[in-house]
């Protein structure tokens, strides 16, 4: 065989191995070879957090307190007004009586109340719901207030209400409350010193004994 002839077999023997090993080359950081598929590109799966709408939060519909005018049982109240004798209204703090009154009876102190040197006087106040009257105290300032409206817990009808004397002791003395001709009362009792941080100048027997010595002293 000729040295051409064998040299022309050697060139095409060496290009069919070239033309083979092809098939392996890879590119430089490439993992697979250049006639590889390239990969598909990742989705996020459905429901995920990136691929959902943020769905409106609903709270749950909590019921809202009521309140409403209570029943005043005026010929009630004018009767007992009028059982009282008037000696026994002379120097006690009196209001009017009739349509200007305010729209509840009004409960007062039943003995004359004057004011201490250098206190405030002793106020009047009608107001659109009831009225409200301070008392000033050497011990303690009194506060009387009277409401025609009836408040009922969230979801709760008006349950009907007693003429019991409640006390609750408070974070500045005391307070008493009660219901009569269908309205509600609260006295407050607000000490002017306390004993070590808490408020001692006035007991319950003394709060319930002054809420007792209330006699009405108007209505319409």
């Amino acid at each position: 065989m000729s040295l051409i002839r064998l040299q022309i077999i050697s060139l095409m023997l060496t290009a069919s191995a070239v033309l083979a090993g092809c098939d392996q080359i890879r590119l430089p950081g490439a993992d697979s070879p250049l006639d590889a598929e390239p990969k598909a590109e990742e989705t996020t799966p459905p429901g995920t957090e990136e691929t959902q709408v943020s769905a409106e939060v609903e709270f749950p519909v909590r019921p809202e307190a009521s309140a409403a005018d209570s029943a005043i049982d005026w010929e009630a109240a004018r009767r007992d007004l009028a059982a009282r004798p008037i000696e026994a209204r002379e120097g006690a703090f009196q209001v009017a009586s009739g349509d200007a009154a305010p729209p509840v009876p009004v409960f007062l102190p039943s003995a004359p109340v004057s004011a201490q040197s250098g206190e405030a006087d002793v106020r009047f106040q009608p107001m659109s719901d009831g009225y409200y009257a301070f008392f000033p105290g050497e011990k303690y300032d009194t506060i009387v207030n009277g409401t025609n409206k009836v408040v009922a817990a969230p979801g709760e009808e008006v349950a009907p209400r007693g003429e019991a004397l409640n006390f609750q002791p408070t974070t500045t003395g005391a307070q008493v409350s009660f219901s009569r001709y269908g309205a509600d009362y609260l006295v407050e009792f607000e000490c002017k010193e306390l004993t070590n941080g808490l408020p001692t100048c006035i007991t319950q027997d003394e709060a319930i004994a002054f809420a007792t010595d209330l006699v009405i002293s108007g209505t319409r």
